[in-house]
């Protein structure tokens, strides 16, 4: 009720009710613009632009059929099948959406002609050239005449489908946005008309409120000089109430005057006490920074700086007289190492003892503060250059930690210590302390990593110890085992042992077993003959040819149920002086590792010579070796990670002892290999093999 009587709610409400009339209709005039716009847009969008999108990824699936059917044709490899394939797949879909967005005319025959040549061009032209790839049979030169006038067919259907799509929309943005402009040109009128109405009712309600803000800005003038308040014009409206509860307010603040002047008084002595607060402050943060500094200066692994120097900023930041480091040395006996002065002087260290405080305190790890008449009746004395004073403040930290001591730090000083410092210098000796200790340990360290290399050099003498003892156990395993394997052979081939089916499958499963085992021992001895420069090495003219094709023989067995085969390139004859076992096994252990690690496709051996050299080389299309494992490959005892997933059976010993059968031979392995791709190893062994005698620390 009351703001239905006032004058000023009646006058704007009058307004603004006349300027909300002229902005309905312009609104009303704007919506019904908008819901034509709309309807444009949504034709253009949902058929224009689509229907030129739907004609466009079908000129590109087109271009992936003819890519795709040509690149098989061309190279036979089916990978490029794949986009084709993928293209056959998604062209139904598309051709679904275009028929739906097509309107029934022009478009709808276009896409119609369009799906029927692209079906007849996969029926009759490229799938029977696929098929006849397949096969191995020429292609119909003709066919492909035929089928490249119908993707041409196509290319111009599509084009013209999408040019005229996009034409439709071109020309519905054009009426659009002439609507836009249309539209905006009325709203334009409105508004205006609107703003001019605005206008001229504000300036009506505001004469009338700036003469009444006048007369109370007056009022406001003499209330603020605490003066009386001039009269004011009764109004029934807000700036007349406004005006009562200024009256009301001016009466208060004089009341307030003398309350506020007694409160400003209290004020002034919180604020002196405030500035007492911040000098506290600013030397708390004075000491901070000397603190950072300090710090800083322990960033160092040199005892004798952090002696020097970290000792001498303890000193300054406890304002104290003197300062000394204890620590222990060679001996483990505590000695004083360095002391300074206020003045950062040093001093004469060796006159410090450091029998009672410092030793006590690095025993007991746990720091000491001395002061007053906790230093006793006789307090220490300092010498201060002009006189002798006594000791009035000590504290004593440990440089330990953990269990392990290592020194102590002792600083004094002659007066007391302030009660807000002392917990800074607290801090700071531990920090001194713990810096000193590390780089105490720094220095043990450097000294035990002399012992550790010279036992270094005595874990290599025990690794050659151990290489003998392996050689001659391999020796004393494999005469138990071949008497083994003789019992076993005996029993199966004699005709007076009357064996049930049973006991001659557990024979030969020990005979296999057997040897398998001495295979292995055989191995084992080789390769520590070889660590130990004890191979044996017999010099004779062979046909490595002949030994080529004999090796590809042995090895055929390990490829049952594989895709795989394996090729051999040697001449009918080849002569070298070598040792014909050393290369047998060599070839056996490449060729082995070929086939175990390839699946399908095949092994070949490559037999090369010239007039100094001769190259065996074993190459396959297996999963080849990674990057990172290269620098394994040849280490004794190391399976390689296949990359497959996949545990392959082996004992990590056939690529070291092969490498190194080889070296003794004069020569050396090679390897290039991709994964993925397969890998090639190429024994590189001399024509005339010439094999240095062993030394005699060897052959002992």
């Amino acid at each position: 009720m009351k703001l239905l009587s006032s004058a000023l709610f009646w006058r704007i409400l009058l307004s603004s009710l006349l300027v909300v009339a002229v902005l309905g209709f312009g609104l009303n005039r704007a919506a019904s613009s908008h819901e034509e716009l709309e309807s444009q847009f949504d034709r253009l969008v949902q058929h224009d632009l689509k229907l030129a999108d739907d004609a466009e990824v079908l000129l590109r699936l087109t271009s992936d059929l003819e890519t795709g059917k040509r690149g098989y044709l061309l190279s036979g490899d089916r990978t490029f099948l794949l986009p084709y394939n993928n293209a056959r797949r998604d062209l139904e879909g598309v051709l679904a959406e275009a028929q739906s967005t097509a309107e029934p005319g022009l478009e709808d025959e276009r896409v119609s002609a369009f799906s029927n040549l692209v079906h007849e061009w996969i029926d009759n032209v490229s799938e029977p050239q696929i098929r006849a790839r397949d096969r191995g049979d020429a292609i119909d030169s003709e066919m492909t005449t035929t089928g490249k006038a119908k993707t041409d067919q196509m290319r111009d259907i599509l084009t013209d489908l999408r040019n005229h799509a996009l034409f439709d929309a071109r020309t519905r943005e054009d009426v659009a946005f002439q609507s836009v402009t249309a539209s905006r040109r009325e709203t334009t009128g409105v508004l205006i008309l609107a703003i001019v109405i605005a206008l001229a009712s504000g300036v009506w309600i505001a004469r009338d409120l700036a003469g009444a803000a006048s007369r109370l800005e007056d009022a406001l003038v003499a209330t603020g000089n605490l003066e009386p308040m001039p009269h004011l014009p009764d109004r029934r409206d807000e700036l007349g109430a406004v005006g009562r509860s200024l009256a009301k307010m001016a009466a208060l603040l004089i009341d307030k005057d003398s309350t506020l002047r007694s409160t400003l008084a209290d004020r002034e002595a919180t604020l002196a006490d405030l500035r007492v607060a911040n000098a506290e402050l600013a030397a708390r943060d004075g000491s901070a920074r000397e603190y950072a500094e300090f710090v800083r200066e322990l960033k160092t692994l040199d005892v004798g700086v952090l002696s020097s120097s970290g000792l001498g900023g303890l000193v300054h930041l406890a304002r104290a007289e003197v300062g000394v480091v204890f620590l222990l040395d060679g001996a483990a006996r505590l000695v004083p190492t360095h002391a300074v002065a206020s003045d950062n002087r040093a001093l004469d260290h060796s006159v410090f003892d450091s029998q009672g405080l410092p030793l006590s305190t690095m025993k007991r790890k746990e720091p000491m503060l001395l002061r007053g008449d906790d230093l006793g009746d006789l307090p220490p004395s300092l010498d201060l250059g002009i006189t002798k004073a006594k000791i009035a403040w000590l504290l004593a930290q440990p440089i330990a930690v953990g269990d392990e001591h290592a020194g102590a730090v002792l600083i004094g000083k002659v007066g007391s210590m302030e009660a807000d410092r002392e917990q800074l210098v607290k801090d700071a000796s531990r920090q001194l302390a713990l810096a000193l200790h590390n780089a105490w340990t720094h220095a043990r360290l450097t000294d035990k990593s002399v012992v550790l290399a010279e036992q270094g050099e005595t874990l290599a003498r025990a690794n050659r110890v151990k290489t003998e003892f392996l050689a001659s156990m391999s020796h004393e395993l494999r005469t138990p085992l071949n008497a083994i394997l003789g019992f076993a052979d005996l029993l199966l081939v004699s005709p007076r042992e009357n064996l049930s089916p049973r006991a001659r499958e557990s024979l030969e499963r020990i005979k296999r077993n057997g040897e398998h085992l001495l295979t292995l021992i055989n191995d084992v001895l080789d390769l520590a003959k070889a660590e130990s420069g004890r191979v044996d090495v017999r010099l004779e003219a062979i046909d490595v040819a002949q030994l080529v094709r004999a090796c590809a023989a042995e090895v055929d067995s390990l490829r049952r149920g594989k895709d795989l085969r394996i090729v051999v390139n040697a001449p009918a004859e080849a002569e070298m002086v070598t040792d014909g076992q050393r290369v047998r096994q060599i070839l056996i252990n490449l060729l082995s590792n070929a086939i175990k690690f390839t699946d399908k496709g095949e092994v070949t051996v490559t037999l090369t010579m010239d007039a100094n050299d001769t190259r065996l080389a074993v190459a396959d299309t297996g999963i080849g070796i990674p990057e990172r494992s290269m620098k394994d490959l040849f280490k004794d005892f190391q399976q390689l990670d296949a990359g497959d997933g996949r545990r392959h059976p082996g004992t990590g010993i056939g690529l070291a002892l092969s490498r190194r059968l080889a070296r003794a031979l004069g020569g050396d392995i090679e390897v290039i290999s991709h994964e993925g791709k397969g890998s090639t190893f190429t024994a590189v062994l001399p024509r005339l093999a010439r094999v240095a005698a062993p030394s005699s620390e060897a052959v002992a």
